[in-house]
């Protein structure tokens, strides 16, 4: 199993917004990932310092923990706008450019419509829209990915354009433990629990130390610096997705305290919830 085997993709919100030539959104710190589909018009984005101009027709792709402002170009502005997480992060590595090749501005050959199949299926009251819509983005990202990389149809892999595939084996294990894997689902499917790394160690029946040695070699990150990744993804999806108060959101995450909750989530993020889910949503 790969690296790429082993990322997990949260859907966190989508919208649809129509704007004017005066609209402006200033430079922000941007907590997860974003596609941009653009329906209509053209912008300036700004995204860590490169200034790019986007038209009709366009999928940008942002990257998580960028800073980006944008002001429109045209007397309208229309877009998608598709945010997610994965999960699995490297300090200082973009997943989705180091692993699926994707690049900053694509053109649209049909991809949008996953943009409005999940647009549509989050606004269903069906107990089957997190398949479509988890489905969905797969989907998109496979898309893109296929589109800018070399696809050999016999073998179905893709090797990234202009990249060594022996240099980039070595640049990181391939190698994801199973055991590992089976720990990091659990906690996925179950952020509330409380968990200590010789809790999770005893799962798979490993000593402390050499499941948080090899937990940090796969993940690249210590335990319970996931679990509480995975705790603020969760939380932060909820903020988007549904109307519950603070406390609330907090307990089912794992946290007791609500107010440590409020701390960590603004250390993770830079807004706290209730800002979080207010600039969202604008």
């Amino acid at each position: 199993m790969s690296v790429i085997d082993n990322i997990r993709l949260t859907f966190l919100y989508i919208e649809f917004y129509s704007m004017g030539k005066t609209w402006v959104y200033p430079e922000s710190y941007i907590p997860y990932n974003i596609f941009r589909y653009i329906a209509k018009g053209k912008a300036e984005f700004c995204i860590d310092g490169e200034e790019i101009i986007v038209k009709e027709n366009q999928i940008v792709y942002i990257p998580q923990g960028c800073r980006m402002s944008c002001r429109a170009l045209s007397e309208s502005f229309e877009f998608y706008s598709l945010r997610f997480t994965t999960s699995v992060f490297y300090e200082g590595e973009d997943v989705l450019k180091e692993y699926y090749g994707i690049p900053r501005i694509i053109e649209n050959e049909g991809e949008d419509y996953y943009f409005k199949e999940i647009c549509k299926w989050v606004k269903k009251d069906s107990w089957v829209k997190k398949c479509f819509v988890r489905g969905y983005l797969d989907l998109l990202i496979g898309t893109l990915s296929m589109r800018v990389n070399k696809f050999d149809k016999n073998t179905g892999k893709v090797t990234k354009k202009n990249e060594n595939p022996v240099l980039k084996i070595a640049k990181r294990k391939e190698q994801i433990d199973s055991r590992v894997q089976l720990v990091a689902d659990y906690v996925v499917l179950h952020p509330r629990e409380k968990y200590t790394p010789q809790k999770m160690a005893e799962m798979v029946e490993l000593s402390k130390q050499r499941f948080s040695s090899l937990f940090k070699a796969n993940m690249g990150k210590s335990p319970m610096e996931y679990v509480r990744e995975i705790r603020l993804t969760t939380a932060a999806r909820a903020l988007l997705v549904s109307n519950k108060n603070i406390n609330d959101i907090a307990y089912e995450c794992g946290y007791e305290d609500a107010n440590y909750f409020i701390r960590e989530f603004k250390s993770a993020f830079g807004f706290t919830p209730n800002q979080y889910r207010k600039i969202a949503r604008e």
